[in-house]
């Protein structure tokens, strides 16, 4: 039996709180630390985790930070977005970054873990987690329509050894705005549902199938009805939602978008979970966090 705490939270890309409104990056800083501090989750997921190196080499990150001052042991960053790769003039923090002789700036997700990882195909040995792609644009053109998409695969080496997916899926241009046509819409719905698919199609034969036990969550940019969620994962594959206790939006425009979910059911033996509101969590990010404490067979 396990007993595990698990935390996703979308930084925003460390500009906006949940009101939408720019704050200072120190004042971000502060309140994220302290919002780990005080849940003390096992294993953190974030997205839109974004870094830079300067002239002079030196690395400016939050990456580094979260890990010593959340005091998790194991850490892995999987880049998404970069100015090497994807150098595009229409993305103002590119152009900015270039002009104030940034050698690089990324942006990505990351697996903060106090517990080690393991190979995910032998879990008696140490290993790290992947970094999959699920969207790659042909060509990258500074919209979210084209942002590139990535899972992040990990396994903990400690029993029952549950997979973790860290995710961030698509949303459009558009999409959310009051007068958004039913076109972008279902667009975006159609999107969402076939990056779903393929990371479905990456765990069928290794984890589903056997019924190995999962944690997926993120920012799915989709509420629990979507097609994606509901009927795909929940309806289809037998995915259990943790339903938070105080059901509220996590983004304060895009609604309830991050979730957390369970594989297979018959392995969770209780669970509780809940969306961190306040004011600490409200200026950490544009996103509140979803927490969940589980008990696994």
């Amino acid at each position: 039996m396990m007993k595990i705490r698990v935390m996703t939270l979308n930084l925003g890309g460390g500009i906006k709180n949940f009101s939408g409104m720019e704050v200072p990056a120190s004042h971000k800083s502060e309140a994220l630390q302290q919002l780990i501090t005080e849940i003390r989750p096992d294993v953190l997921a974030v997205q839109e985790l974004s870094q830079y190196v300067d002239a002079d080499g030196i690395s400016h990150n939050m990456l580094t930070r979260i890990r010593r001052e959340g005091r998790f042991n194991h850490t892995f960053y999987g880049e998404t977005l970069s100015m090497k790769t994807h150098m595009q003039v229409k993305k103002d923090v590119m152009v900015n970054g270039l002009f104030n002789d940034w050698y690089d700036w990324s942006k990505g997700n990351a697996l903060f873990s106090r517990l080690s990882f393991s190979r995910l195909g032998n879990v008696h040995k140490d290993g790290s987690p992947r970094n999959i792609p699920i969207f790659e644009p042909l060509f990258y053109e500074g919209t979210r329509d084209t942002d590139p998409r990535y899972v992040i695969l990990s396994r903990l080496k400690s029993a029952p050894f549950p997979f973790i997916v860290n995710l961030h899926l698509t949303t459009l241009v558009g999409e959310r705005d009051e007068n958004a046509s039913l076109e972008t819409i279902n667009a975006a719905h159609t999107v969402r549902t076939e990056q779903m698919r393929r990371i479905l199609a990456l765990l069928q034969v290794h984890v589903l199938t056997p019924q190995l036990p999962l944690i997926m969550m993120g920012d799915f940019n989709a509420p629990e009805d979507e097609f994606a969620i509901k009927t795909l994962l929940e309806e289809e594959n037998g995915f259990t939602r943790l339903v938070p206790a105080n059901p509220m939006p996590t983004h304060g425009s895009a609604g309830c978008v991050d979730h957390i979910f369970f594989y297979p059911r018959s392995r969770l033996l209780e669970y509780s979970c809940r969306v961190v509101s306040g004011d600490t969590a409200e200026l950490a990010s544009d996103h509140l966090p979803v927490v969940a404490d589980l008990v696994l067979e």
